[in-house]
């Protein structure tokens, strides 16, 4: 039968997706004591799962398109994302591949351009040790003895000597997750890694449009428009996730049309 042809009388109300509206929709009693927590917690499921289908789709991705390399992440925290990275890297047997665990591991720099986003402001916001982090990657039990942290606020630790080093032994970028936060933290993120990339790397850019009202003109997007001004490499977008990242494939040349894709 024609679903739209059916007869009032033919819909089953007890199962939502057998008629209209097609999708489960909370109603005013499964809602009615929802407070903060459980906002956070609807909020954090959503994000979370848009995030892990994306290192799904990238993952795929890089087997299909046969791109070998390295993982970056650039801001980890609590090691969700690192997580997910490992689980799908397993997943696609990339036993050579490292993954690169940039972080302070004492929260967010003291900075002066001021987010919007009022945790963004506070210096030492979204701590997490380095020694807590491992041990969440000890836990999650998936190539935990090829992540290698790499402590340090980036104006110190992203040096010329370590990218020297990685360029040395070959390393190059299949898939970076930029999920620094700050304008600030970002320039250093973008400079290190533009040797090591290689055509078709994926570059995921977590709070692209978060954090900053003015969204072009601060935070990671502007630190990102900046770095393309004055780089070789042409970036192509990619995935959206959610709201707030998008990823782009890197390449040294694109088709005059290529922004028409």
């Amino acid at each position: 039968m024609n679903p739209d042809n059916r007869k009032f009388s033919d819909f089953n109300f007890a199962d939502p997706l057998s008629a209209e509206p097609w999708v489960r929709l909370p109603d005013a009693g499964a809602i009615a004591n929802w407070d903060e927590a459980r906002a956070i917690a609807y909020n954090q499921q959503n994000r979370q799962h848009e995030k892990y289908r994306f290192f799904v789709k990238a993952f795929d991705y890089l087997t299909g398109n046969q791109i070998e390399g390295d993982y970056h992440e650039y801001g980890c925290h609590r090691g969700r994302t690192m997580r997910m990275a490992l689980s799908e890297a397993r997943r696609h047997n990339r036993d050579d591949s490292k993954f690169y665990a940039f972080d302070s591991f004492a929260g967010l720099p003291e900075v002066n351009n001021q987010p919007d986003y009022e945790l963004w402001r506070q210096g030492g916001a979204l701590t997490t040790s380095e020694a807590d982090f491992m041990a969440m990657i000890e836990a999650h039990g998936i190539y935990a003895d090829r992540v290698v942290p790499i402590k340090g606020f980036y104006d110190d630790s992203l040096t010329t000597n370590l990218q020297e080093r990685l360029q040395s032994e070959g390393r190059k970028i299949a898939l970076a997750c930029i999920d620094c936060d700050l304008y600030e933290s970002a320039v250093p993120v973008f400079e290190f890694m533009e040797p090591l990339l290689q055509d078709g790397c994926i570059i995921y850019i977590d709070d692209l449009f978060a954090g900053y009202h003015s969204v072009t003109t601060e935070g990671i997007a502007k630190a990102f428009l900046d770095f393309q001004a004055q780089s070789d490499w042409k970036f192509l977008r990619h995935m959206d996730v959610g709201w707030w990242g998008r990823s782009y494939i890197a390449s040294r040349q694109l088709h005059p049309l290529s922004g028409n894709l």
